[in-house]
């Protein structure tokens, strides 16, 4: 006899599924591109983060040069980063829960919305020092994302454009006859 919400290692590690999980992972299993949905869109996600936290040193740039309009548009992006930020988050959240992507991606997500806004704050006390540095680390951070995200898309079995003429349809199949009905 099991116990109830029994959370040791050695229960979890032993236990059969529960039928939650059982029914994700039919599903997954049946419904194609499942396996590699919940990746492409975080992947989504972080390539549009990454894309903001480029445009930042840009404005930023301008700022120093002389165009006093350009501290208007790296607040913008700023906040359009939070946004994207905790979307970022919580669709991993929420593809996480539903076995769609690791547990490593909301480590990541959640950490970058943390350091989003601790960037934001050090950039309007005007501390400097650890607003710039931590802006190159987080497109660090956002690149290698992206790219361990792709990495683990191809894993996964995603099909690329030029492989999906190779793989037969339920039409073809009917007419080789192997898919009888």
């Amino acid at each position: 006899m099991t116990e109830l919400l029994n959370t040791s290692v050695s229960a979890t590690a032993t236990e059969t599924p529960s039928p939650r999980a059982r029914i994700l992972t039919d599903l997954s299993n049946r419904v194609p591109g499942t396996r590699t949905q919940g990746i492409t869109w975080m992947k989504s996600l972080a390539v549009v983060n990454l894309a903001l936290v480029a445009l930042q040193p840009i404005s930023a740039g301008f700022y120093l040069s002389g165009y006093g309009r350009a501290v208007t548009v790296h607040t913008i992006v700023a906040f359009a980063l939070q946004l994207g930020a905790l979307l970022q988050a919580a669709t991993s959240v929420v593809l996480w829960w539903r076995r769609r992507v690791p547990v490593w991606v909301v480590g990541h997500s959640v950490g970058l919305l943390v350091i989003v806004f601790l960037q934001v704050g050090f950039g309007y006390n005007k501390r400097f020092w650890l607003h710039v540095p931590i802006g190159v680390g987080m497109l660090g951070g956002l690149t290698r994302l992206v790219n361990r995200l792709d990495t683990l898309r191809n894993a996964n079995g995603a099909v690329r454009s030029d492989e999906r003429s190779s793989v037969p349809d339920d039409a073809a199949r009917r007419e080789a006859g192997g898919g009888g009905q």
